[in-house]
Formats: C-alpha cells, sequence, structure tokens
C-alpha cells in the first residue's frame, strides 16, 4: 500500500513538473530587448516580435491555417518569405540573401521629436540572431542605400556614421539611428551608461496595463508626440499601450490609455464622460454598411484642442489654419462654425460607408446632438446662410420624413434629414433616404450578426467605436483601391474588425478583435 501512494505521490509529482515546464516553456514572455536600447526620451515605440512565445505562435498559426493556402507550417514559413523578398526588393533588398540569416526575434522602432521643430529623431534596433552572418551583410545592406560611411569608435564601440544615418552593430542588436548624436544615446541606454525607456517609469506602468506576452505593441508619450511638450497632457490623457495577441477567435489589440480629470479642461473631462455612453447610430445603419465609426463628444475635443494650441507658440501654424477656416466657412458659405456647426457635434457622431462608385462615396454622417433642438435650429441656419449665396433646395417626402437636398454652386450637393433627434446627412437624398428606410424596416446595422458578435468577441461595446467587415469593404472601395489578388483572396477569407474604446473614470479601455472564420 505505501509503495502504491508513494508511487501515485512521485506520477503526481513529475506531472506537475511537466505542466509547470510545459507553461514555460510554450508561454513564456519574450524580453523586450530593444526597450533596453531605445533613449529614455523615446515619445513613439513600436515593437514587433518576430518569433513570439510558442502559445502565441501556436494560437497565430491556427488562425492563420484556417486561411486556404496557409494551412501547411512550412507552407506558411515560405509565403512569409516570400512576402518579405517581394516588399523588401522594391527597396532594392535581397530579405533572403541579406536580412534573413542574421535578422533575430524582435524588431523596434524609437522615435523622439526633433529639436526646436526639427525633423523627428528615428531609431531602429532589430535583434541579431547571427552576429558572424550580420558583421559581413549588413555593412553591404546600409551601403547600398548610396550613404558614405565613416568608421569611429565610440566608448570602445565601433560605429559607422553619415550625415543621412548611423548604426552599431551590437553581439544582439543592430542599431540605426538618423543622426551621430542619436546613436551614441542608444549606446549609452545598450551599456547602462543612462536611463534607457525600459527604465522609464512612465513606460513600465504604462505597459503593465496590456498583456505581457504579446505579438506587438506600441507605447506613446502623447503630448511628446504630437509636439506639444514633455510632462503635459492631451485633453487629459499622457501616454498609451496597446500590444497585439493572437487568440482562438481572432487577433486582438487591447489598450489602456489612463485620464487625469485634474489635469484635463472641463471640455476635455466632458467628452470623456461621454465615451462611457453605449454607441446609438448603428440603428439608423443600413444593413449594407461595410465599415463606420462613432466618436463621442467631437465638439467639446475640437474645443479642448484648439485651446491646447492656441496656448502653444510653436504650434502658431495650426492655431493660425483653423482661422482661416473659419474665416473661409463664414465669407464663402455664411456658415459661423461655433454657433452653426459645433452644436451638432458636441454628442454623438458616425460615419457609415457602403461603397465609393464612379460619382463618389455612397454612406451617411450621422450627428446625435446633445440638445436636438439646437441641432435643428442650426440646421435651419446652414440651409438659410447657403439659399442667401445662391444655393437651391429641393425636398422629398420618405417614409414621413422630410429629405432636403441642398446644391451649392461650386461646390456640390448634400442632403439631410432630422428624425427622432438624429441629423443624417449624405452626398445623395438617396443615401440618407437608404438610413431612414432601414430604420423603419428594422434592416440596420444594429441589427445584424456580423456586427454584435464581432463586438461579443472583442469583449466591450461602449464609447466610440470602429467597425468593418473586410470583404465587403474590399468590394466597397474596388473602384478606388486594389490591393492585388492575393492580397484581395486573403482579405476575402477575414471576417469583421470591432474596436471599441470606452471610458471609465480614470482612463479609456480599447478593446479590438479581427476575427478569422
Amino acid at each position: 500500500m505505501r509503495r502504491a501512494v508513494v508511487a501515485v505521490t512521485s506520477l503526481l509529482v513529475a506531472l506537475g513538473v511537466a505542466v509547470l515546464v510545459a507553461y514555460l516553456v510554450l508561454f513564456s514572455v519574450i524580453s523586450d530587448r530593444a526597450a533596453q536600447a531605445a533613449p529614455a526620451d523615446t515619445a513613439a515605440y513600436l515593437n514587433v516580435y518576430l518569433q513570439p512565445s510558442a502559445g502565441q505562435q501556436m494560437n497565430l498559426f491556427d488562425l492563420i491555417g484556417r486561411l486556404r493556402g496557409f494551412g501547411d507550417a512550412a507552407a506558411l514559413e515560405g509565403k512569409i518569405d516570400e512576402v518579405a523578398e517581394r516588399l523588401l526588393g522594391q527597396a532594392g533588398i535581397d530579405y533572403l540573401k541579406e536580412v534573413r540569416p542574421w535578422l533575430g526575434a524582435q524588431v523596434a522602432v524609437a522615435i523622439a521629436p526633433g529639436e526646436a521643430g526639427g525633423a523627428p529623431q528615428i531609431l531602429l534596433l532589430a535583434a541579431v540572431k547571427d552576429p558572424a552572418a550580420a558583421q559581413g551583410a549588413v555593412p553591404r545592406l546600409l551601403a547600398g542605400g548610396g550613404a558614405a560611411f565613416t568608421s569611429e569608435t565610440y566608448r570602445g564601440q565601433a560605429t559607422m556614421t553619415s550625415p543621412q544615418a548611423s548604426y552599431a552593430l551590437l553581439d544582439d542588436l543592430l542599431l540605426v539611428a538618423t543622426s551621430r548624436e542619436r546613436l551614441h544615446m542608444a549606446l549609452d541606454a545598450a551599456s547602462n551608461r543612462s536611463p534607457s525607456l525600459a527604465d522609464s517609469p512612465a513606460f513600465r506602468e504604462a505597459m503593465s496595463t496590456v498583456p505581457a506576452d504579446h505579438l506587438a505593441s506600441a507605447y506613446l508619450d502623447l503630448p511628446r508626440t504630437l509636439g506639444i511638450g514633455a510632462g503635459g497632457h492631451v485633453g487629459g490623457y499622457s501616454t498609451a499601450a496597446l500590444a497585439i495577441t493572437a487568440d482562438a477567435d481572432g487577433v486582438h489589440l487591447n489598450g489602456s490609455v489612463p485620464f487625469v480629470a485634474d489635469a484635463a479642461s472641463e471640455e476635455a473631462r466632458a467628452a470623456h464622460a461621454l465615451g462611457a455612453r453605449s454607441s446609438t447610430l448603428a440603428g439608423w445603419m443600413p444593413r449594407s454598411t461595410s465599415a463606420e465609426g462613432v466618436i463621442f463628444g467631437l465638439a467639446q475635443s475640437l474645443a479642448d484642442l484648439e485651446a491646447t494650441i492656441a496656448d502653444d507658440a510653436a504650434l502658431a501654424p495650426a492655431a493660425d489654419a483653423l482661422n482661416q477656416l473659419r474665416a473661409i466657412a463664414a465669407l464663402g458659405l455664411g456658415i459661423n462654425v461655433d454657433r452653426d456647426l459645433l452644436p451638432l457635434l458636441d454628442g454623438e457622431a458616425a460615419v457609415a460607408l457602403n461603397e465609393v462608385g464612379p460619382e463618389g462615396p455612397h454612406g451617411q454622417l450621422l450627428l446625435r446632438p446633445g440638445d436636438a433642438g439646437a441641432g435643428e435650429a442650426a440646421l435651419e441656419r446652414i440651409r438659410a446662410a447657403l439659399v442667401d449665396r445662391g444655393s437651391t433646395v429641393s425636398t422629398q417626402q420618405v417614409e414621413g420624413s422630410t429629405v432636403t437636398a441642398i446644391t451649392v454652386p461650386l461646390v456640390g450637393r448634400i442632403a439631410y434629414a432630422a428624425v427622432d433627434g438624429v441629423v443624417l446627412l449624405g452626398l445623395d437624398p438617396v443615401d440618407v433616404a437608404a438610413a431612414i428606410k432601414a430604420r423603419a424596416a428594422g434592416q440596420t446595422l444594429a441589427e445584424d450578426e456580423r456586427y454584435t458578435s464581432s463586438f461579443e468577441l472583442a469583449g466591450a461595446h461602449s464609447g466610440n467605436e470602429i467597425w468593418a467587415d473586410l470583404p465587403a469593404l474590399t468590394d466597397a472601395l474596388a473602384g478606388i483601391l486594389d490591393p492585388g489578388s492575393e492580397v484581395r483572396d486573403i482579405l476575402h477569407q477575414i471576417g469583421e474588425l470591432a474596436m471599441s474604446a470606452s471610458a471609465t473614470d480614470d482612463r479609456l479601455e480599447i478593446k479590438t478583435v479581427l476575427t478569422v472564420p
């Protein structure tokens, strides 16, 4: 009996160890070596793992294997090589001979704003799996761009510099920078002589909010990325982190953007609060819609952005451009932007695309103003102003609602209707009528399983959103965009893209899924 107990105990321990080892092997997180060499002042950081954890590889290969022609792992690797060879070949680079032999598991780009409005400082970081192969290939690869490099030494590290770019090849990492100074900063960060992005508390905190085991990630210091300066906020937001992961139901993009109410203006706080609501405008979009997007509090966000621009002398050209647009609208069309347009944008706004035909796009701009009465009054002022400047007006009845079409000389035609607190606009009365008819018949996107099920997979559905039926969108754009037969075939096998950006008290949560049936 004792032997049996010992045997069973030993078996359970062995199984437990095996499970633990398998978990560590399959699902262990790949370390971000590139972030340890990116300077701490990096404002935008994009990272891709070419060889992610075994768990992510299994999920990704399972998803890709559902596509015709990608079921076999060996064939998949060959197709990836073929695509990389074709894309890099356009730049005169032989991927199979000059890149693949030495390229390791990670490629990243770190960007910092230029000084005094100058060009941004860009740093490319690529993992090296075979230093010997890289030593032979990288000089030929970079010299092929036409730059004349000079050999230098910085703190004992060999570097190659030129006016166009500078690079250094470490044992495990290739660093290519747009300037000699940026390369030196990267070398100091890589050798722990100065802080790196990985040492930044803001970066660590932001990345802690996304899945640690991922295929790719992005980090943004929003104020510095937009040129506003360090230590500030954009509408109460300061940093953003996003990560792409593969799961059984599709590819997910999840992220988080912290919101600091005390650092936000009244307008920005109002816009953020609206992002907690659920969208209603899909209930007016025809079921034939191929893509749509919804944003809450656009007027408030624009007011906050304009105030931010006005307070920053470096952004004076942008402020001047906005003032010129106001003047053009007032003088040319008789429209007061603040009085006539912004009241239409202070609630929920959406764009729905059906298709792009030879005569232009077909779809709707849908608005649900915070104050329906104020919105209708603004529409009437715009109509009267356009008529005063020579525009002609016609109307028609659709399902008991009035559709108004205005033809503006030298500009074009616009149609609109105000129904149950929602303003429907289009370039053609037919598009406005389509939305009214879809609502009356209950044949809207909101009732379509393509729409509802994709947001269920995304894991959230409130606030700002983007949705697209990729096969339908591919066909809708066929008149202006042909991605090629191979890409078109792949897009026709992929399902829907659904993204929800939902506001909470202290952050904006981003949930996205790309489904693969």
